[in-house]
């Protein structure tokens, strides 16, 4: 199995409610995705220079995600937020259900995360890192991943936490 398939399956087993909800959300009233922040304002090039390596470029997508990734590097992030709640469930409870499902994935290490808004966990699996951050009833995605096939070291981790904590308090 390549690495994207391999990806693409940790992507889904983690975030496919999340994603679902974002899709549905962003497609189905203008007046929602006006009200996200702006993913991409976040962080700046500078903020992500030592994680991803090289020039830092930013592209947002219609959704109001942002991604970044660097000239001759193979790492990228992606940000996602979530501000709102939909169909009666809230975001804290979606925050609540996204980390009880995590914490289950025996196969994907799981870490409750300290310091990164309210509440906070990471979870690493096949090369990705995702670290969901609560803050005063929204939460914040990044999704960390090495497309060389090599898992996030101590290092990459403390340079990770320290972006995070960088985009959640400006979130």
């Amino acid at each position: 199995m390549n690495k994207l398939s391999t990806l693409l399956q940790f992507f889904l087993r983690i975030f496919c409610p999340a994603v679902i909800s974002l899709l549905i959300v962003s497609g189905s009233s203008t007046a929602i995705a006006a009200s996200n922040p702006d993913s991409c304002a976040l962080l700046k090039p500078a903020d992500l220079a030592t994680l991803l390596g090289g020039k830092v470029v930013a592209k947002k997508t219609v959704a109001g995600d942002c991604s970044w990734t660097a000239s001759g590097s193979k790492r990228k992030l992606a940000a996602a937020p979530l501000v709102e709640s939909f169909e009666g469930v809230t975001v804290d409870k979606f925050f609540i259900s996204a980390r009880q499902e995590s914490a289950k994935d025996k196969e994907a290490k799981f870490a409750d995360e300290a310091g990164l808004g309210d509440k906070a966990f990471s979870v690493i699996a096949e090369g990705v890192v995702s670290l969901h951050m609560l803050k005063n009833g929204r939460m914040l995605q990044l999704l960390f991943i090495d497309m060389s096939g090599a898992t996030a070291s101590a290092k990459e981790m403390s340079e990770l936490r320290s972006v995070a904590k960088k985009a959640i308090a400006a979130f």
